[in-house]
């Protein structure tokens, strides 16, 4: 099952509510159906859970016993009696008249919690939601311009912050952003979604926040190996043509440790010393040695 699945079915538990609210979610389902006006109103879904919760808005909202039928895999509710249908056209404040789409009317959605039934009831209809294995996004899909700024301007103020995009011959509300995706989840009612993708974002910064560290432990060690092996490779060449004496008394030792110590970091070769010394001092000593290495070197070169 589709994480979208999961998420409608989660929202399909959620209470009725009070009437308004019923009437509210009944009203987004509805408004975004496979058809909607004073003929018929035809309803497909693949959710059984939709399709009951449906059933129960229908009845608690306008006293409407209505039936799914199965339609291959998936479930068709179909009204057209013309009283059903007027009842229910009244109750969204429609006269009963035919327009090639509804507006919407937000005396039906006027308070805070009968716009969020409003926005579940859209979202179990039409909408879509990112597992949180995916890149977030969220999208509800409608096929008239007009009603898609309209139910925009209502999510916008509610505080969420949806795009307008066309596709083909639809219209997409969508979120991207995976706070924003949160915030409408639980809005909605679907807590437990939310928390999921939640969950995946703090575990998926985590593991970056974990690999960004290895990376960059990995590559400092990386590069204090290969300036060991170049210290070690510098000296042994002057060793080789001049022997210890080209060096000052006070780096022989420092020339000793990390010959005998060539894989050591600084820090561990600052603690060989007796007394220990500091690193600043250690890295002192070993551009010392660098340089006097590389000028012997070059000086044996010439002659």
């Amino acid at each position: 099952m589709s994480f979208s699945s999961k998420t409608k079915n989660e929202l399909c538990r959620t209470p009725l509510g009070a009437h308004c609210c019923q009437t509210a979610e009944l009203y987004g389902m509805l408004l975004y159906a496979s058809k909607f006006s004073k003929q018929e109103i035809r309803v497909t879904t693949q959710l059984p859970a939709l399709a009951r919760r449906m059933t129960r808005l229908l009845l608690g909202a306008f006293d409407i016993q209505a039936v799914f039928q199965a339609a291959g895999q998936r479930q068709l509710l179909q009204l057209t009696d013309p009283k059903q249908l007027q009842t229910i056209m009244a109750g969204f404040g429609y006269d009963f008249k035919n327009y090639v789409t509804y507006h919407l009317n937000r005396n039906v959605v006027e308070s805070e919690c009968c716009a969020a039934a409003f926005l579940r009831g859209i979202f179990l209809m039409s909408g879509t939601v990112a597992g949180p294995d995916k890149k977030s996004h969220l999208e509800i899909k409608c096929s008239h311009h007009s009603l898609c700024r309209e139910v925009m301007s209502l999510m916008l103020d509610l505080g969420l912050r949806p795009k307008l995009t066309a596709r083909r011959t639809a219209y997409l509300l969508y979120l991207k952003d995976t706070a924003g995706i949160e915030d409408f989840l639980t809005r909605i009612g679907a807590a437990r979604a939310a928390m999921t993708i939640m969950e995946a974002k703090v575990e998926k910064n985590l593991r970056n926040n974990v690999n960004r560290q290895v990376n960059c432990e990995m590559s400092n060690l990386m590069k204090a190996t290969d300036a060991s092996a170049r210290q070690v490779l510098a000296i042994e060449r002057a060793l080789e043509k001049g022997g210890i004496s080209i060096y000052p008394e006070n780096l022989r030792e420092t020339v000793d440790l990390r010959m005998a110590h060539p894989a050591a970091s600084l820090s561990e070769l600052a603690a060989l010393f007796d007394p220990p010394i500091s690193k600043p001092g250690l890295s002192h000593r070993l551009r010392r040695i660098m340089q006097i290495s590389e000028g012997f070197a070059q000086q044996a070169r010439e002659e």
